[in-house]
């Protein structure tokens, strides 16, 4: 399975979820350092695990990431769409790099992922694509009117997806937390570090991830997963 942004924060949290029920594991993170490091854990754990450095934003970039995953574990059954950037404040007053990033990162990634997974996924004839979402993809708030833009976005992506590989055997689900304890929302909405109180744990967002893709957790293709504890 490939993950991205796994060097970190939710991506990682899924990581090691998978890596604990036995998957390999593709660490597709933009950071080096990150990336090598939970590369070296979830080996150092007995799974099978392989860093690719990627930018989601870049479409040859995803498509390496993708053809690297064929070639070392001659399969993909899953992708979660993790990578993610925020840049939080008035829309009039947001520098349009932070806007265009967003665009990039957030929406254009998770297209150009799914875009790139879809043809080794549809010849197995079964497999998932799980985006991860946000609560802000359902209802919007100001000061994060890109960010929500995108996630949206994402939600749309799900269904639409779901709805065009429909009989394939592939399944395509977001799911869309609330507050989760990462360094970038803790940046975003001023939590200083160690001030947890209401935020969700990675883990707890990986655990539904999981569920998804083992089956543990129904839900029919195209619906947006709500993890708000």
């Amino acid at each position: 399975m490939l993950i991205t942004a796994a060097g970190r924060g939710i991506g990682r949290a899924t990581a090691e979820a998978f890596a604990a029920e036995g998957w390999a594991i593709v660490i597709a993170e933009l950071a080096p350092v990150l990336g090598r490091r939970v590369e070296r854990a979830l080996r150092r754990s007995g799974a099978p695990a392989l860093f690719v450095r990627t930018d989601v934003a870049r479409p040859p970039s995803v498509e390496r990431a993708v053809r690297t995953a064929l070639r070392r574990f001659r399969r993909l059954d899953c992708v979660v769409n993790n990578a993610g950037v925020l840049t939080a404040g008035p829309l009039a007053r947001l520098p349009l790099r932070d806007l265009d990033q967003m665009l990039a990162v957030n929406l254009r990634g998770p297209l150009a992922v799914s875009r790139a997974a879809i043809r080794p996924l549809r010849r197995r004839g079964e497999g998932s694509i799980i985006n991860v979402a946000s609560q802000l993809g359902k209802s919007g708030l100001g000061d994060y009117v890109t960010y929500s833009a995108t996630k949206f976005g994402v939600v749309g992506l799900t269904e639409s997806l779901a709805d065009e590989l429909s009989g394939t055997g592939v399944n395509v689900w977001a799911v869309c937390p609330g507050l989760v304890d990462t360094r970038m929302a803790r940046r975003a909405v001023g939590v200083a570090r160690g001030e947890r109180a209401g935020m969700i744990r990675p883990e707890t967002v990986a655990r539904v991830i999981v569920a998804l893709a083992t089956g543990r957790h129904r839900a029919r293709s195209g619906a947006a997963v709500d993890v708000l504890r």
